[in-house]
């Protein structure tokens, strides 16, 4: 893949300097930023198992109970204590009772499928043997064989539309090759059957026209995958009759929906049989992989994506490491069908949800991960005052040396309180050294405000929290977005690097007579900065 990344960057950004500066330490100061991303990206992507037996559990150096292996090549009736005598699945995993100090270690170069690892407390997972790390998917199957396609329709402008061999449930994106992904096109549920939507941009209820969507007529598959690398995802049929209608998410009184509808798959590939075209065809279905993952377990050196939803959520787990993990192509299945009063949602990627089922998780670390490609969030922090039982602050999250690259939104900051609680804030939550790039930058992800670092909410009540040494680079929209600031509560800005390109702001700040800041002297002045640095590009490089 691995992703005609610098090269084409390197290529696009040569010919272009910064704003005001036209010497050559400038130039060579935004291509040394794009050297060391790839760099960081490499290094995640070849990190090796360093997590060893010891007799003392440090999370993420070392194990002290038993070490379980799991390989395609096992077999669930094995011991599952040596590697030649591993298990085949996590479902022979999930039903172990792992104990505190346990280790589990998938083989790299296997692919584990649409299934959830039930993480136990103090359990490390992790990698043994060669190769490219193990990969944890939703996604049911690769859909890389010409035998899993059939032709569907084509017309005589030259379009084909092609038609998986089975139902398939709510897709959000299909990955091709692992270098694009095709574009979901939105129908509408109605209760009875998929209508036009007259979206997809509907993702809040005051934009949204229930009486004129409800009018549309019936979605045409022919007339609707109108550009050539779209699809449209029928998964109707357990859907239920009455609106608003749940693939998963949330629902205002907090429910939790998670349908398992299925349906026709229909894929727009006018060059040809799909797997033709594309060795490797994967799909981001949902699955929640590691869903609430227990205290003081670890996650390493996996590979955790091609999902329709989040991937790696911690709400009630405290101490949570998450470190050397690949995690990608993740989001895009449907949380709500908009009715006027309910967001039409999409789920995120890897992201701390404290607050959840009535205890305030601390501890989190997230270190040297690659996230990328993901429909919404990168990753974060967030707690909501409806999600608790009894208040407690989020504290001593630390998110560093990670790598956010193609994600709606690079990392948030939010605390979703109307007032100021001192009993419910975030204490002493780091974000350093992490490097955010072309923050919403692919046609396919969310395309609402796409920030590299986002502060939303309420005041965001905080103490200690601090944003430093990192590189936010590139954004679709504004590089830091603050829906509501207050110089009281707000976190510290301290040695960031901010690139820009001069069409966009730096800042957007919504609660201010003047929301947007382009200058660069301005916007480090506004975030009290001073010894970061803040520059613009030229213009925007096509093709990103």
């Amino acid at each position: 893949m691995r992703r005609r990344w610098l090269c084409l960057l390197l290529t696009m950004l040569l010919p272009f300097l910064f704003t005001g500066c036209t010497n050559k330490e400038n130039e060579e100061f935004a291509l040394e930023i794009l050297r060391k991303g790839q760099d960081r990206r490499d290094a995640v992507l070849n990190s090796r198992t360093a997590i060893q037996a010891g007799d003392t559990f440090i999370p993420g150096e070392t194990y002290t109970g038993t070490a379980y292996y799991v390989s395609e090549d096992g077999d669930d009736g094995c011991d599952g204590r040596t590697p030649e005598t591993a298990w085949a699945s996590i479902e022979r995993v999930n039903e172990v009772n792992l104990q505190y100090g346990d280790a589990v270690f998938f083989e790299r170069g296997g692919v584990w499928r649409n299934t959830t690892v039930e993480t136990r407390p103090g359990v490390t997972y992790s990698a043994f043997g060669e190769g490219r790390k193990p990969r944890i998917c939703a996604s049911p199957e690769n859909g890389g064989r010409e035998d899993y396609w059939s032709l569907w329709y084509e017309g005589n402008d030259g379009k084909k539309i092609w038609l998986y061999h089975r139902d398939m449930p709510d897709c959000g994106a299909i990955v091709l090759d692992e270098t694009q992904a095709a574009q979901k096109i939105l129908g509408f549920w109605n209760g009875t059957e998929y209508l036009n939507y007259i979206g997809p941009n509907n993702h809040n209820d005051y934009e949204f026209d229930a009486e004129t969507q409800l009018a549309q007529p019936a979605f045409d598959v022919k007339e609707q995958l109108s550009d050539d690398l779209t699809f449209f995802s029928q998964a109707d049929s357990r859907l239920p009759d009455t609106l608003p209608i749940f693939l998963t998410g949330w629902n205002v009184e907090g429910e939790c929906y998670a349908q398992t509808s299925v349906g026709p798959l229909y894929f727009r590939c006018d060059e040809g049989n799909p797997a033709a075209v594309y060795e490797s065809i994967e799909f981001q279905t949902h699955t929640p992989l590691f869903d609430n993952v227990a205290s003081e377990c670890v996650l390493d050196n996996l590979f955790i994506g091609f999902a329709g939803d989040g991937v790696v959520t911690v709400n009630e787990g405290d101490d949570v490491t998450v470190q050397n993990c690949e995690i990608g192509w993740v989001g895009g299945i449907v949380g709500c069908y908009n009715t006027g009063d309910e967001m039409t949602a999409y789920g995120c990627g890897i992201q701390r949800l404290a607050g959840a089922l009535g205890t305030s998780g601390s501890g989190t670390r997230f270190l040297n991960n690659y996230v990328h490609e993901m429909y919404h969030a990168g990753g974060g922090i967030e707690i909501f005052q409806e999600q608790k039982e009894t208040l407690k602050c989020t504290e001593d999250v630390l998110i560093s040396g990670n790598l956010f690259y193609h994600c709606a939104s690079g990392v948030t900051f939010f605390n979703w309180d109307e007032e100021p609680n001192p009993e419910h804030q975030f204490k002493n939550c780091i974000y350093e050294d992490n490097y955010i790039m072309f923050t919403g930058m692919e046609d396919w992800l969310d395309d609402g405000a796409s920030p590299a670092f986002v502060h939303e909410g309420g005041p965001n009540m905080q103490e200690g929290c601090v944003v430093r040494d990192n590189v936010f680079f590139g954004a679709r929209t504004a590089l830091v977005y603050i829906e509501e600031y207050d110089p009281a509560y707000f976190p510290e800005f301290r040695n960031n690097i901010y690139i820009q390109y001069e069409e966009y702001p730096y800042i957007f700040c919504q609660n201010r007579e003047v929301s947007e800041i382009f200058s660069s002297k301005a916007a480090l002045s506004f975030l009290k900065d001073e010894e970061g640095k803040a520059l613009s590009l030229s213009k925007l490089p096509d093709g990103l």
